[in-house]
């Protein structure tokens, strides 16, 4: 395993899980605004909990990530993109499991649970990317 390759399987992945964390936001809020008596919420298993609609949404989208990633013309390009396709997959796992983080430590500031959301994002990728270079 080359060291540069994990660090930056690493790095997208980090960047991969705050995307993912900007667009479950964002369908989140979408939510909200045609089904009001949702919960907002960033984590598909939150929201599949407090607003079914939101969580089957959110996890309709995530599958639509995992899928956007597989679709392959040629041999050529399968080898070159095999790596994004278990980046993907692992990040997007780990984002199911590690978005409940925030909602695991109740507190009453707003700072705390921003940390707390770049903090599952940076452990979701760390973790994500590792597994997408360690297990091949």
């Amino acid at each position: 395993m080359n060291s540069r390759d994990f660090s930056w399987n690493i790095a997208a992945s980090i960047g991969f899980s705050f995307i993912l964390t900007i667009v479950m936001v964002i369908i989140s809020l979408l939510v909200k605004a045609f089904y009001p008596p949702s919960f907002f919420s960033f984590s598909p298993i939150e929201s599949l909990i407090h607003s079914p609609v939101e969580g089957i949404v959110q996890l309709i989208i995530l599958g639509l990530f995992v899928a956007f990633t597989y679709p392959v013309r040629t041999r050529v390009e399968e080898q070159q993109l095999l790596i994004i396709r278990r980046v993907s997959a692992y990040t997007i796992a780990g984002y199911i499991v590690f978005s409940l983080l925030p909602y695991a430590i109740v507190t009453p500031y707003i700072q705390t649970f921003i940390g707390l959301i770049i903090a599952f994002n940076i452990i979701n990728g760390a973790i994500g990317g590792g597994a997408a270079s360690i297990l091949k």
